[in-house]
């Protein structure tokens, strides 16, 4: 009914009570006006598209009169409303605005000899236009969806490479088998409760995932110590950060993943490596890396130690907060872990 009433309104313009210029202005104003509220009304209505193309065909009417006086032909504009509709929303709405502005265009012009028989090329015209820009249209659309989910697939193959590399890497040593995925799990949890976008959330897993590939580079009889470390070995093992990042730094669907992947073992008091960053110059996806990384290292089993239980390897993180990690990430922790067991357990 609005759409009827508004082609109804426009028609009008080709009346003679209707012909003044500064009448059309007005009138095309309005109707643009119209057209825009429509479309904001009717962002979720199927119709939308429909009622958006016979409101715009009825804007060429007084667009006509205006323009037709200084160029001679006004035929253009109703072309130009044909395109517009069936490049944005399809063959079909092409479709009904090539139709509506070719009797539009009947309308005023039925004085003129042949004026029928124009109508009817301009609505041949219109409609292959409008058939010709809509198939374009969902070719694109159908392509942009194959390329849509080709992307999702790469995605998930290259998760799928990255969890077998994780795993191959955590294989080397027994005592940290499944570290990565344990920490990447319990890092997207804190995270998720410290409220990151989605997309953090992406780069947070991947980051945790790969934090340890650092670790490539450095030698089993470092890794596999059965003792304490010494200065020498603790600067070799200081280095895997550093190692990782640069592994990982030309692969660009990683870019994300890189800052936490390289700062993981900064301190919130400025005195971790590589960089000696502190407080919020960690960025937060860093900053709960560390303190996820140190809970699964404390709660799994070592060759000079036995693991601890999670309320002990709690209370050790806690008195940390404030000086090796972030006291924010520290209580987020505290409150995620109580409430993961309780639901495991139910």
């Amino acid at each position: 009914m609005l759409a009827l009433a508004v082609w109804v309104f426009g028609a009008m313009a080709f009346m003679p009570a209707f012909k003044s210029h500064s009448t059309r202005l007005v009138m095309l104003i309005v109707l643009i006006t119209c057209l825009i509220i429509v479309a904001r009304l009717t962002r979720k209505d199927n119709y939308r598209s429909y009622l958006i193309a016979a409101i715009a065909s009825v804007v060429g009417v007084p667009a006509y009169y205006l323009i037709s006086p200084v160029t001679g032909h006004g035929e253009w504009v109703f072309a130009l409303i044909v395109i517009a509709i069936s490049s944005q929303w399809g063959t079909r709405p092409g479709l009904l605005a090539a139709v509506l502005s070719a009797i539009e265009y009947g309308f005023f012009t039925y004085y003129q000899t042949g004026a029928v028989t124009d109508a009817f090329i301009l609505a041949g015209l219109f409609s292959v236009s409008a058939l010709i820009i809509g198939t374009l249209v969902k070719h694109r659309e159908i392509a942009l969806v194959a390329r849509a989910h080709l992307a999702d697939e790469l995605e998930k193959t290259s998760e799928t490479t990255l969890i077998a590399l994780t795993r191959a890497l955590d294989a080397r040593d027994q005592d940290t088998e499944g570290h990565s995925e344990r920490t990447a799990i319990l890092a997207v949890e804190i995270g998720r409760e410290m409220r990151l976008k989605e997309a953090d959330l992406r780069s947070l897993h991947l980051a945790a995932l790969l934090h340890d590939i650092g670790k490539i580079g450095i030698s089993d009889a470092v890794l596999h110590k059965p003792g304490p470390l010494d200065e020498q070995e603790m600067a070799l093992i200081r280095q895997h950060p550093q190692i990782g990042y640069d592994i990982l730094k030309n692969i660009p669907f990683l870019n994300p993943a890189l800052d936490a992947i390289l700062h993981h073992h900064e301190k919130y008091n400025g005195k971790g490596y590589p960089d000696k960053l502190s407080g919020d110059a960690i960025s937060l996806p860093a900053r709960i890396l560390s303190v996820v990384d140190v809970y699964d290292a404390l709660t799994s089993h070592r060759p000079y130690r036995a693991a601890f239980p999670s309320e002990t390897a709690l209370e050790m993180i806690r008195e940390e907060a404030g000086q090796q990690f972030d006291p924010q990430v520290v209580q987020t922790l505290m409150r995620t872990l109580p409430d993961k067991r309780k639901l495991e357990s139910e």
